[in-house]
């Protein structure tokens, strides 16, 4: 019996994972491929559930699939395991956290239970082109934030460069380059923005050898942390722009659902690298609270919005 081909995902917060994954999507579904996709996440809300809206689509909340959350992947992985032939399911894309080390998914797909159903195909590691010096540098950065980035880069089978039209000039892309090339000398390195030419490279890899599947040592990191803010009252976007600013040096990461007061629109929105993008929801949402999920080292216990 054929194995089921699994993509993992990865790259730290605000790397482009998601519009990724959507784009992997668009491409197994253009080649009439029946997928089904894992989505992590820190906190116990997946604010981006909307994306997927009549896709076979497992949750694993609460964790970076590690430590604690490990046995919610196996119990996912055992339902699959039950539906997949069922459904036809060729495919699982799997996206990690922000703060997920690939090596904690490897080590469960290569259990005996699931190696008998599941091949890991390629391990994608996003990087934010413009934020990665600084993510690295021990003058801006925390050792465990160092370490994440490291642990991502070097369990990668194609490493992705996004957002490089970011970058100022040429010797700017070099010098991100050769750090990367620092920690990972060998898979192939792409430049992209919106995590444009990941398909095309999908494409191209389809019936040559699966990639080597050793992995490096895990590092635990408790202490970057998700929290949920519950909006009690509509607010403009300059005013949701302002608050993430002024705490930014908390941040890594930010978005969710809100309630505009200047229109009285519902509006996603997703908060990363001090930029903020906010796109109106489609779908009508009555009696519903807006939902903010903050991302950070030095979360306060307690938040007012």
């Amino acid at each position: 019996m054929e194995k089921i081909k699994v993509y993992l995902i990865n790259g730290f917060l605000g790397s482009g994972k998601t519009t990724t994954l959507l784009k992997c999507m668009e491409y197994f579904k253009g080649k009439n491929k029946k997928y089904a996709i894992i989505l992590n996440e820190l906190g116990e809300t997946n604010i981006e559930k909307h994306l997927f809206k009549e896709e076979s689509l497992y949750e694993l909340l609460n964790g970076c699939v590690c430590c604690s959350i490990k046995e919610d992947l196996r119990s996912t992985l055992n339902d699959l395991t039950v539906t997949l032939h069922k459904e036809n399911i060729e495919i699982v894309l799997l996206e990690g956290t922000g703060v997920a080390n690939p090596c904690e998914i490897m080590e469960t797909f290569s259990e005996q239970r699931y190696r008998d159903n599941f091949e890991v195909v390629e391990r994608i590691c996003l990087i934010d082109s413009l934020h990665f010096t600084e993510y690295t540098s021990i003058f801006s950065s925390s050792k465990e934030v160092r370490q994440l980035q490291k642990e991502q880069i070097e369990n990668g089978t194609v490493l992705v460069l996004n957002k490089i039209d970011q970058l100022s000039s040429k010797l700017a892309v070099e010098k991100v380059e050769k750090r990367i090339r620092k920690i990972n000398p060998d898979a192939p390195l792409l430049h992209s923005n919106y995590g444009h030419g990941v398909t095309a490279y999908l494409e191209k890899q389809e019936g040559t050898k699966i990639k080597d599947q050793s992995i490096s040592h895990h590092h635990h990191h408790h202490h970057i942390k998700a929290m949920k803010i519950v909006q009690t009252t509509p607010m403009t976007k300059s005013e949701l722009r302002d608050y993430l600013k002024n705490n930014q040096d908390k941040l890594l990461r930010a978005k969710g659902t809100i309630k505009n007061s200047d229109d009285h629109s519902w509006y996603h929105f997703q908060y990363a690298s001090g930029l903020l993008e906010w796109q109106k929801v489609k779908e009508y949402l009555p009696d519903r609270k807006g939902e903010i999920i903050l991302i950070g080292e030095k979360l306060p216990e307690k938040v007012i919005l």
